[in-house]
């Protein structure tokens, strides 16, 4: 008789000794400023077994008051097991905190218990669908020489898939050479690229229906990635009327903050791509969305524009995630931003030829150095 013994891989399952009785001892938000201008908020969770976690969410128009309320809200974690990441933000939930602290200390706590148990965060949302992550360069506003400039400089760190915002004109007016200045603007951004490199169009939701409808005709024979943000804070039969009327893929829901929103997009057939934020929804909702997407056949690309904290949770749920897209992070062509990044995260943000790959470092794979986030520390 055939017998078969099979032993659990060590430092891959929950270890009820390592976290079931930890308790959060400590919460220190604090926002920081890169040389550059961009701002987002860390924050740290202590534990009473020596674990830290990490996350990070927006820092909004007034960093100072954003940690003061990150401070007052996530107060409610003393005490809390982190390993029971879904409790702790329904407790959130129904003390009517922020959404920027409900999305940080979800992840936090997923960071948490992956280092507790020795697993990367993606092993504790499943397991990995994938041995690596599709990268985005959400690139900076600015002339055609700059952005041609920004799509260069990252495309020799290994991108090969860029966000490139739109550019408005100053006046009323959208007239043809609006659409014409656009198109002029991407193609020069391939020719110097090469064909091997995709592009999203960012409109920010500044267009209207018509307006979104006429750009994706525009670009029709470009072939985006998808156009991200055509159209503002509209019904959803407003927003899937650029969708039901190009063959040109949009994205919305970064400024989403229930994935209701998705599922009324969903079902008017008005979205390609779903852009929860993860600044503002966590790992745990935006895995949730997906599996909505998911009964769509609709993929997930995690909005982000903040700091390698950020970008490292997002390749996490990606993985996770078999409806997964891409992952975006914000590119500054100034090398003192990079460089900041490094040091803060012990990661250089490198993707191998526009993929990032997979940490088998516990949690988010990180090893953040408190000592360069205390030189950047703008508020604590």
């Amino acid at each position: 008789m055939l017998v078969l013994r099979l032993e659990p891989p060590k430092g891959r399952l929950y270890d009820p000794s390592k976290g079931s009785h930890m308790k959060i001892t400590g919460v220190t938000p604090r926002a920081i400023a890169e040389p550059g201008g961009r701002e987002y908020l860390v924050v740290r969770v202590d534990t009473d077994d020596g674990v830290s976690g990490y996350a990070e969410t927006e820092a909004g128009h007034a960093p100072r008051i954003a940690v003061a309320r990150l401070k007052r809200e996530l107060q409610r974690l003393i005490g809390m097991n982190p390993a029971r990441a879904v409790g702790v933000d329904e407790d959130l939930r129904l003390a009517g905190a922020s959404h920027t602290s409900r999305a940080s200390a979800n992840v936090a706590c997923l960071d948490i218990l992956g280092k507790a148990t020795r697993a990367p965060v993606h092993e504790i949302l499943g397991g990995p669908t994938r041995h690596k992550v599709r990268a985005m360069a959400a690139l900076a506003g600015g002339s055609d020489a700059e952005v041609r400039e920004s799509v260069l400089a990252a495309k020799a760190e290994g991108y090969r898939a860029f966000s490139v915002p739109l550019t408005m004109p100053s006046g009323p007016g959208r007239g043809r050479r609006f659409y014409a200045d656009a198109r002029a603007t991407l193609d020069g951004l391939r020719d110097a690229a090469g064909s091997e490199c995709d592009f999203v169009l960012d409109c920010g939701g500044r267009l209207s229906p018509g307006e979104a409808l006429s750009m994706a005709d525009r670009m029709e024979g470009f072939h985006l990635l998808w156009m991200d943000e055509p159209c503002g804070d509209l019904s959803a039969t407003a927003q899937a009327s650029v969708s039901k009327g190009s063959v040109t893929p949009v994205g919305y829901g970064r400024g989403f903050t229930s994935n209701a929103r998705f599922q009324d997009l969903l079902r008017e057939d008005g979205v390609d791509i779903l852009r929860p934020a993860l600044a503002t929804r966590g790992l745990t909702s935006i895995r949730k969305a997906a599996a909505i997407g998911e009964t769509y056949y609709v993929a997930v690309a995690p909005f982000h524009r903040g700091g390698p904290i950020g970008t490292a949770a997002g390749i996490q749920v990606c993985a996770a995630l078999p409806n997964s897209f891409v992952q975006e992070t914000p590119f500054s062509a100034d090398l003192a931003d990079r460089q900041i990044r490094a040091a803060i995260s012990g990661w250089d943000e490198k993707p191998a030829h526009g993929f990032f790959p997979l940490s088998s470092k516990p949690g988010l794979g990180l090893d953040v150095d408190e000592g360069a986030l205390d030189a950047y520390t703008v508020a604590r």
